[in-house]
């Protein structure tokens, strides 16, 4: 039963556990921190979601959680009756922008949430997605640069209205005390101790061409000319035709003694990875965060990203890593050369400035501060 007293909310969602990437991990942050508000008796949380089939109950409960299995239409049609029980609904992706719009059209004093993450509002908004977007109480984004891409390409929205939500490093993400590199991984890659270690971890889709590894390879290319104790890894699943795009780019600059392609990682195994990298490495152009550069750091591993999107603001401008122009090949060759040089890195005062930043408690408090606005 839910307590009529305290602030009823309901998020709305597409996956967070039956899929992996930066807006699931959002996903399982934001209910994480619901639930925890839930129990300090702040706030009464629901979550219905559009594909996942149940959560992972050390993030949400059950009881408070219902999923559709990708039963689009079901889903839509019970949210709407549903949500006009709550005092506010969360609407977490802007694909699900025509149920916000009807909840608010039918019920105007429902609060409407909506959050923004990326490269899916950096364009024009049409339809349903542009009614929301002037209409919603409040627009979430996950970082400044997503909020200056809607403004520049939407007309008309109100900016004080729109509020910057970071990401946060998961609550269950196991911080490393050692910064020492697994042996384990070492053996299973046959990487010898004297080498330096390139680490990107993405998805690799080929309707995705932005990620910047193919530049990292032909930049790698340059600097073997003066160095050649290095390897890269590209950790990820690859569809088939981008693996080979890739292999063919390895291919072009003779770099397969210093290219390795890993495939899946698994989330247990994951941090072990960053530990094994001497410095994660993922010149972007179109992230709207980038969950994967703090928690690069959180394992106390120094990072260079892109300074053409999101990635400042996951970097906090230069603060936490190096910011190149991905276009740049010289560039980033210099920064990785750079990088490789440093003689000492603190890894303990790397992984603190993160969590001084983007530590789950901040998270949850910043989520309470939006919910009380």
């Amino acid at each position: 039963m839910r307590r009529k007293e305290l602030p009823s909310i309901l998020f709305l969602y597409l996956t967070g556990f039956s899929f992996t990437g930066g807006i699931e991990k959002f996903n399982r942050s934001f209910l994480k921190a619901l639930h925890e508000l839930s129990v300090d008796d702040l706030i009464d949380a629901d979550a219905f979601s559009s594909y996942d089939h149940q959560p992972d109950e050390k993030y949400f409960p059950r009881l408070r959680f219902k999923g559709f299995y990708g039963n689009r239409g079901f889903f839509v049609l019970y949210a709407i009756i549903k949500a006009l029980r709550y005092n506010t609904v969360i609407i977490g992706h802007i694909n699900l922008s025509l149920i916000g719009y009807i909840i608010k059209k039918i019920k105007p004093s429902v609060r409407i949430i909506l959050i923004t993450h990326g490269i899916e509002v950096w364009r024009e908004q049409t339809g349903s997605k542009k009614k929301l977007l002037l209409l919603a109480d409040n627009i979430v984004s996950v970082s400044n640069f997503t909020k200056q891409q809607l403004l520049q390409y939407n007309l008309g929205l109100d900016e004080q209205k729109i509020k910057i939500f970071p990401n946060t490093i998961d609550p269950y993400f196991k911080l490393p005390t050692l910064f020492t590199k697994p042996n384990y991984l070492l053996n299973r890659y046959n990487i010898p101790a004297n080498k330096k270690v390139l680490l990107t971890v993405t998805r690799m889709a080929y309707s995705e061409k932005y990620k910047g590894y193919d530049d990292v390879i032909e930049a790698l290319s340059l600097l073997k000319n003066t160095r050649n104790d290095f390897v890269y890894l590209i950790c990820g699943k690859a569809e088939n035709q981008e693996q080979e795009r890739i292999e063919a780019i390895i291919n072009q600059y003779q770099m397969w003694d210093y290219v390795k392609l890993i495939g899946y990682v698994n989330d247990n195994e994951l941090n072990d990875h960053y530990l094994l990298s001497d410095v994660f490495i993922m010149p972007s152009k179109k992230e709207g965060f980038g969950i994967v550069f703090i928690e690069a750091l959180a394992c106390g591993r120094p990072v260079i990203a892109g300074n053409k999107d999101g990635s400042i603001d996951a970097l906090q401008n230069g603060k936490l890593g190096r910011l190149v122009d991905p276009d740049n090949i010289n560039e980033l060759e210099k920064a990785i050369a750079d990088t490789l040089a440093l003689q000492h890195i603190n890894s303990f005062t790397l992984q603190q400035e993160v969590l001084r930043a983007f530590d789950f408690k901040q998270y949850k408090t910043r989520l309470k501060k939006l919910l009380f606005a």
